[in-house]
């Protein structure tokens, strides 16, 4: 389940929510969550929160971007954009505050 609307991330993106493009937001946003669930350990989160809701918005934003940037390249030209070797880390160490297990036990 996201944690954030389809609402908010058409306002992040800066364009306007459709019925032609709210699956796919819904789809960036639910892919993002599964991120956020799998870096919880799939811890239940109880309530939704401000930063559960501000990571789902900001990793559904790459993915919505990641479709004009497949393979590095950039829709209508431009330097190609480079690929981190795990995207989603620097949104992983955001959530630690969430964390109630580690690796170690």
């Amino acid at each position: 389940m996201a944690y954030a609307t389809t609402a908010e991330l058409a306002d992040a993106l800066r364009i306007a929510e459709t019925v032609q493009n709210s699956a796919s937001l819904q789809a960036c946003l639910d892919a993002a969550a599964l991120e956020i669930d799998s870096a919880l350990d799939e811890q239940p989160v109880v309530t939704p929160n401000a930063l559960l809701n501000r990571v789902n918005i900001l990793r559904g934003v790459e993915w919505w971007k990641a479709n004009d940037a497949a393979f590095g390249a950039p829709a209508g030209g431009g330097a190609p954009l480079l690929v981190p070797p795990s995207s989603f880390a620097k949104l992983s160490a955001t959530l630690t505050p969430l964390k109630t297990t580690f690796g170690v036990a």
